[in-house]
């Protein structure tokens, strides 16, 4: 069995949406797993569509000698016993091509470029990518990052959840977060200030708050970010569910926040999560400097 995969999964193991099935993510050729050909993540029908093509693939990776009879009959199970097919799948919102990258928008210095493979890559900074077209209310988005940061330097990025659009104007906006500071003029510190960032950094120095990190509000140290090497892809999911934030790098959990009233930023100056309690907000992605570069790809979300 053979397929093309321009952004493959590789977990360890094959999840069907947030179940963990066990099952080894075996390659099945063409840079493809059994992860990437089984679509847990789109929009079905109904479930006996999901299960019917799942069989038939499970069917045939038995065939082929991927997996074997204990693991398909597991795979076969988990499926049965999933929502997949009775739940929203997920909404693509960059799916490497010109025309989804044309629903973002740039606010502050720097760029993304698309690159021939269908990443996206920063350059320059500080600013922020945000996804214009629509706001979220709770929901699940996933993504893959890499760092591409030059030799002797690490990515520095983030992903800013929950924040108003930056493009009202000012005199339009409620006293708060965004009438505050530098909100005031330079719309990506209105993620900075209204939203929350979820930190990408897995340098072992500089920047002590590190991937996973609720910028300001829940640090973690490397240990904790699940660091993987220079290079290599990851995958990235951020839960937003009222104000509960649940942070899952390559299938682990590795945090999880409340966003709840009363606590103050570790930077002076920043509002307090008293200020930062919207129930529905943009999606925006930071980018840093020349030295910290980063690269994303396959970015979807999906309503909870």
């Amino acid at each position: 069995m053979t397929a093309g995969c321009t952004a493959p999964d590789t977990r360890a193991t094959v999840r069907l949406l947030d179940t963990d099935t066990g099952v080894a993510n075996h390659k099945v050729g063409g840079g493809c797993t059994i992860n990437d050909l089984i679509d847990d993540e789109g929009s079905w029908p109904n479930h006996g569509a999901f299960v019917s093509n799942l069989n038939d693939l499970v069917d045939q990776f038995r065939k082929d000698g991927i997996i074997d009879n204990h693991e398909a009959a597991t795979l076969s199970k988990e499926g049965a016993q999933s929502p997949i097919g009775k739940t929203p799948g997920y909404k693509s919102i960059f799916d490497g091509s010109a025309s989804s990258l044309a629903g973002w928008s740039q606010a502050g210095a720097g760029t993304f470029s698309l690159l021939p493979d269908g990443t996206m890559r920063s350059s320059g900074g500080m600013g922020m990518l945000w996804y214009s077209k629509q706001p979220f209310k709770d929901y699940s988005i996933r993504l893959q990052f890499r760092d591409v940061a030059p030799e002797g330097h690490q990515a520095n990025s983030g992903v800013f959840v929950r924040f108003p659009d930056p493009r009202t104007p000012l005199a339009q906006r409620p006293e708060g977060c965004s009438t505050t500071g530098s909100a005031r003029t330079a719309p990506e510190w209105v993620a900075i200030y209204c939203g929350n960032e979820i930190q990408i950094y897995d340098g072992a120095t500089g920047e002590p708050q590190k991937t996973g990190s609720v910028y300001n509000f829940d640090p973690l140290d490397l240990d904790h970010a699940k660091v993987t090497p220079k290079g290599q892809w990851n995958d990235y999911e951020i839960r937003v569910v009222g104000q509960h934030y649940t942070i899952i790098r390559n299938g682990v959990v590795i945090n999880e926040f409340d966003n709840t009233p009363g606590k103050s930023s570790s930077r002076a100056g920043d509002p307090p999560t008293d200020l930062r309690q919207f129930l529905s907000g943009y999606v925006g992605l930071q980018n840093h400097s020349d030295n910290d570069l980063i690269e994303f790809r396959n970015i979807r979300v999906r309503d909870l």
